[in-house]
């Protein structure tokens, strides 16, 4: 199902298609549509809530007029289109306006932050009229709030008009005599947590549930308890549980396959899917967050110049917008084992929205596969533990790279044109650079030190020639090296990234 909202209180356009049951969190900046987008799927299920939510002004003043707006629902492949008639909300076509009854939720909760309490007469305080609350009412406070006190939560029934309502108390003992706290004594989080333990219990199974920024009275640790109560309850009911919230502690925590980012475009708000969090957090988050979403551990700084040339060919080719790109740190560490050793730690330093990753040279990969074969430890206690987070890269960064220069770049007249290039007003000769004796003379008998020798002094000729620091060269060399070798096989970069950057 889908629901359309155009020329809505400054929302230009917003489409968005009611996801699977479970819990959801939408997020966004103030003016993204959040509670434009509720009151909306709220309508499937309360007749009145456009009348609530979208209350237009006097026409004479010409204020909160809905002249243009319209909200569209797409439901079993027929449309309905509510707009504002001067009086009241119509539906277009006229034949279709009994089509939200068809939803196959059998009930539409909205549960928001207030700050409604509701206090007994002392004639409603007896004994006789005293009751218990549920167990799981109890429990559900009590774990969330992180307070024993809730076990023991009475109710009266008051009567208020026509109707009867419960007004809550908490009881305790002070001289033998037992007295209660009422709900003028509750915070406005104890509020929260309380009317939505109330509705989200008694919920009908396979329901629609919005939740809006309820959390916001609760200190982070109760945020985290609430929504795993909230999971627990959706899992068992089926419910579909949409939770508007601007917590980067509730965005952390939660999977991000269930992250909706609701962000202002240029025409239209944009409806995200499965963002990466760091890309929400960048918006609504302090400065002291970690805006990241992925941190790689590599080797050393070859590996690091290497992996950050692949990881921008492969956003290149993947045609993957900037401004939902995911956010990465490549961090440098050592020999293998440190990295490993590292990997294995970080879980006590590093958030667990942020996804880590090792990513070693490729000779690294027939020692540790030795390693495991034999049993060897401590190594192969090691990289089991971590196993599903570690990757090699395609090459060992630097044989790689001389590879590339002595076999095709300074065979290639046009591979070597399109290189030299990139130092405009030198004038630089690479093949002179690669048959002289300077070059030539090192000969190292381990092949990775040889290699590293003759890069370290091609990137220096390179840098005195062009004025050009060294790393930005070596950078240069790096990204010609990764467009030649994926210039014909860009799916070989999309089958190695793409099961990275899609962790769940």
């Amino acid at each position: 199902m889908k629901v359309t909202l155009r020329n809505l209180k400054g929302i230009t356009s917003l489409e968005f298609e009611v996801p699977d049951p479970g819990v959801w969190i939408v997020s966004g900046l103030n003016g993204s549509g959040k509670t434009s987008l509720f009151a909306s799927l709220y309508r499937l299920g309360y007749n009145n809530a456009f009348q609530k939510y979208f209350r237009a002004g006097s026409p004479i003043n010409r204020v909160d007029r809905y002249t243009n707006t319209e909200v569209e629902y797409l439901l079993n492949g027929q449309t309905v289109t509510y707009r504002y008639g001067g009086q009241r909300w119509r539906a277009n076509p006229r034949k279709n306006a009994g089509l939200l009854g068809l939803s196959t939720y059998p009930d539409v909760y909205y549960i928001e932050a207030n700050a409604e309490r509701i206090e007994p007469y002392p004639n409603e305080i007896t004994t006789r009229r005293i009751k218990s609350c549920s167990t799981d009412l109890c429990s559900f406070l009590a774990d969330t709030l992180g307070e024993s006190k809730w076990n023991s939560l009475k109710y009266v029934n008051t009567i208020r008009g026509n109707s009867k309502e419960r007004a809550y108390l908490i009881p305790y003992t002070e001289n033998s005599k037992t007295y209660y706290y009422s709900e003028r004594s509750f915070s406005l989080g104890e509020l929260c947590v309380l009317k939505l333990a109330n509705k989200i219990l008694n919920a009908k199974n396979g329901s629609l549930v919005l939740i809006d920024e309820v959390e916001m009275a609760l200190h982070p640790q109760a945020q985290v308890r609430l929504l795993a109560k909230i999971q627990n309850i959706a899992q068992q009911k089926s419910l579909t549980v949409l939770f508007s919230t601007h917590s980067s502690t509730l965005i952390k925590n939660c999977s991000r396959n269930r992250l909706i980012h609701l962000r202002p475009g240029s025409t239209k708000i944009e409806v995200q899917y499965n963002p990466y969090p760091a890309q929400i957090l960048g918006e609504i988050a302090f400065d002291e967050e970690l805006v990241t979403d992925f941190i790689f551990f590599v080797e050393d700084r070859e590996a690091k110049l290497l992996l950050e040339q692949m990881i921008l060919r492969y956003m290149d080719i993947a045609a993957i917008n900037p401004s939902i790109q995911p956010k990465y740190k490549i961090v440098p560490v050592g020999g293998y084992i440190q990295v490993l050793e590292l990997l294995s730690s970080t879980y006590r330093l590093i958030p667990p929205y942020v996804k880590k990753f090792a990513l070693l040279d490729q000779d690294v990969e027939p020692i540790i596969n030795d390693a495991l074969r034999k049993g060897l430890q401590p190594l192969a206690t090691l990289f089991t533990s971590v196993r599903s987070q570690v990757s090699y890269l395609p090459w060992t960064p630097e044989l790689g790279i001389i590879e590339f220069i002595e076999q095709v770049l300074i065979r290639n007249r046009t591979i070597h044109a399109d290189v030299v290039s990139e130092f405009p007003g030198a004038v630089i000769n690479l093949i002179a650079i690669v048959n002289a004796p300077a070059y030539q003379q090192y000969l190292k008998v381990n092949l990775r030190d040889r290699a590293k020798d003759r890069f370290r002094h091609l990137a220096q000729e390179i840098s005195a020639l062009s004025q050009i620091d060294e790393i930005h060269v070596k950078r240069i060399i790096y990204r010609k090296f990764v467009e030649h070798k994926y210039s014909s096989i860009p799916g070989q970069l999309r089958a190695f990234f793409g099961p990275l950057f899609n962790a769940p």
